[in-house]
């Protein structure tokens, strides 16, 4: 397991419950089919301007040609290796290349490496945008409290909740569940002190393109804070050339119904809300031989505090 948590829960109207029970299947979505347009469906970018990069780009090889202490960095780097040797040189001169003479000199081999890095972006993009629409999540909650969640995932309280048990011994999904950051800005692929390094030779890891993915995959703005979520995820079998599957009419296909172990349902809270046919529908499903384990509750509006009371279902 990747995390010490026993249990998750997942908020559900009562029609997609029954569906759920019934089939013993879970729905596992696109990114593309999220309800919030900023989460996993931003473009991969940089924090910074292409003309920031120019400019930063050639002020740091003229530190670098003309620091007091030799550069340090990949040797397999070219372009470190080109400035490696004017240092040598600029040391034994004791003499400054002219700022202004280097700038003009390096200006179109800067601007086609800027132009290269903005390709290389685009590519970076069309293979992110392949990814998570061939990608597959399934998106959890820590508690089942959380009012906010009750009104907007479980249908103004007509809905229930399923706790989900992890069963490591079974290698279920769950135990690879990661949890949601919450940021007020979008990850980046790099800021520009830490990309000028890299183009230089001076840092050779800055694409850790697992971490880039997890970042991406497991950001959200600071508005979603509330939901406390954690995501499994299923990535696409080839994750360097994603393919998008289609329908037999050519639509894409943006999720999948993937089964579960009955053990793995905990138990069931029902909505203050639920109607009486809906909660009988879902109680015929747990009546089932496979399903009788499953622990139910009913939610109760406490009449004190803006929170949930449980009382156990023991008929």
């Amino acid at each position: 397991m990747i995390h010490d948590r026993e249990y998750f829960y997942k908020y559900i109207p009562a029609e997609t419950a029954l569906k759920i029970l019934q089939t013993r299947t879970l729905k596992y979505s696109s990114p593309a089919l999220f309800n919030d347009p900023f989460d996993t469906q931003t473009r991969m970018d940089f924090d910074f301007k292409v003309s920031e990069l120019i400019e930063a780009f050639s002020e740091e090889q003229y530190k670098m040609m003309h620091g007091p202490e030799e550069p340090v960095g990949d040797e397999s780097n070219e372009l470190f290796r080109d400035i490696k040797k004017v240092w040598h040189v600029a040391k034994q001169s004791k003499r400054k290349m002219p700022k202004d003479f280097w700038r003009q000199q390096i200006k179109s081999h800067n601007e086609e490496t800027v132009r290269m890095c903005t390709g290389y972006l685009e590519e970076m993009n069309n293979w992110w945008y392949r990814l998570s629409k061939a990608s597959r999540v399934l998106c959890l909650a820590e508690d089942q409290e959380n009012l906010l969640m009750w009104a907007h995932y479980a249908k103004d309280h007509t809905g229930i909740v399923i706790k989900l048990k992890c069963l490591p011994e079974l290698d279920t999904p769950l135990i690879a569940a990661r949890k949601v950051n919450y940021s007020g800005k979008p990850p980046v692929i790099a800021e520009l002190n830490d990309y000028v390094k890299y183009l230089t030779g001076q840092s050779s890891g800055l694409f850790d393109y697992r971490a880039i993915f997890y970042e991406l995959f497991l950001t959200k703005s600071t508005h979603w804070r509330y939901e406390q979520e954690w995501r499994v995820f299923i990535p696409p079998f080839d994750m360097a050339n994603p393919t998008i599957n289609t329908d037999e009419k050519g639509n894409e296909i943006l999720f999948d119904l993937n089964s579960f172990f009955p053990q793995e349902i905990h138990s069931i809270y029902f909505g203050c809300k639920i109607s009486a046919p809906d909660r009988g529908d879902i109680m015929e499903c747990l009546n089932k031989k496979d399903m009788r384990h499953v622990k139910k509750y009913n939610c109760i509006r406490s009449d004190r505090e803006y929170k949930l009371e449980f009382e156990e279902v023991l008929f």
